[in-house]
């Protein structure tokens, strides 16, 4: 099967890295923001993070997601760990709920996600709940994938492992679309 993405993202001199992550996640995530549907969106967002994590660090026992986080966000800049947003993430992909096994034991705090600003005289119980504003989560997960970005400039062997890893992923950009005669809308 031909690598589909190297005309459109590779050349000679340059892996434009950050357009291929903006078309194959971070755009529907902003999509899905706008119309706002941010439960949507935030499942999307927690998906890349799952993408992005095995690109980088391929198919290892450690927690890619959770690593990819510490290692390239500033996530403690929101008031939650990267743990927390794990099992925040657990709980919107499995249940579509704020309860994962570990939220519901007590062992990990609950996340819920906002948007806008909080009210001043809104008060939370910190230690069993954290809160997150969504576009700023969005944000410092830009900025992490650019910080990621970097990382192939410096070191041009990294390329390799990528191709061989983001083979594995598929996205809406990269599918394989063929016309029918008949409309295939929902």
């Amino acid at each position: 099967m031909a690598i589909d993405y190297f005309v459109k993202y590779f050349n000679e001199e340059v892996f434009d890295l950050p357009r291929l992550l903006n078309d194959d996640f971070f755009q529907l995530v902003k999509i899905l923001f706008n119309a706002k549907h941010y439960v949507s969106a935030s499942k999307l967002l927690v998906v890349a993070i799952d993408s992005i994590g095995f690109i980088e660090y391929g198919d290892i026992s450690e927690n890619t997601f959770i690593k990819w986080l510490k290692t390239y966000s500033e996530i403690s800049s929101l008031g939650i760990t990267a743990e927390e947003l794990w099992e925040h993430r657990n709980s919107l992909l499995h249940m579509s709920n704020l309860q994962s096994r570990k939220v519901a034991t007590g062992r990990v705090r609950a996340l819920i996600p906002y948007i806008g600003k909080l009210h001043p005289n809104v008060e939370l119980d910190e230690k069993d709940t954290g809160c997150y504003n969504l576009f700023s989560l969005i944000k410092i997960i830009a900025q992490a994938c650019s910080n990621w970005c970097l990382t192939y400039d410096k070191d041009r062997n990294k390329i390799q492992s990528f191709v061989e890893r983001y083979d594995l992923i598929v996205s809406d950009a990269r599918m394989l679309h063929i016309e029918y005669h008949e409309p295939q809308n929902y």
